[in-house]
């Protein structure tokens, strides 16, 4: 990959971003539960480490916390839906392109694409494809 960041590698990173954010507003809503009651869906065998309610937080500071990590979760998504609108910007541009080494460059290096998706993509064989990528190098950045 070049110095650039793909487009699929940057909607990887928000992603992984969002999964983090998402796992921990779970966490900090299970702190509001009210003591004795399980919050794990693991099932009724669990011991008393699923009883949750009983933390150190007050009500009044997690909510700001959870408020403020909604936020940043609603902030991936419109990042994740406005690179992958990039993403298929792109590839309707790359379709513009009549020669398929430029193609294979483009994908490769600003979509981030691995030569078997591009391959599929195209409608040519993986060896094809990869000698292509071969012979044109890296992108200038």
């Amino acid at each position: 990959m070049s110095k650039r960041k793909s487009i699929n590698a940057m909607i990887s990173v928000e992603t992984m971003r969002k999964e983090y954010l998402v796992n921990r507003k779970i966490k900090l809503m299970v702190k509001l539960a009210p003591e004795g009651i399980k919050t794990s869906h693991l099932g009724d065998d669990l011991d008393a480490s699923c009883i949750h309610g009983n933390q150190s937080k007050a009500f009044q500071d997690i909510i700001p916390e959870i408020m403020d990590i909604q936020s940043q979760i609603n902030d991936c998504n419109t990042e994740i839906d406005l690179l992958k609108k990039l993403r298929e910007q792109i590839f309707e541009k790359i379709n513009e392109i009549d020669d398929v080494k430029d193609q294979v460059r483009y994908l490769r290096e600003y979509v981030g694409m691995s030569l078997c998706e591009i391959a599929d993509l195209l409608g040519y064989s993986y060896n094809y494809i990869k000698k292509l990528s071969a012979s044109v190098g890296k992108c200038e950045s």
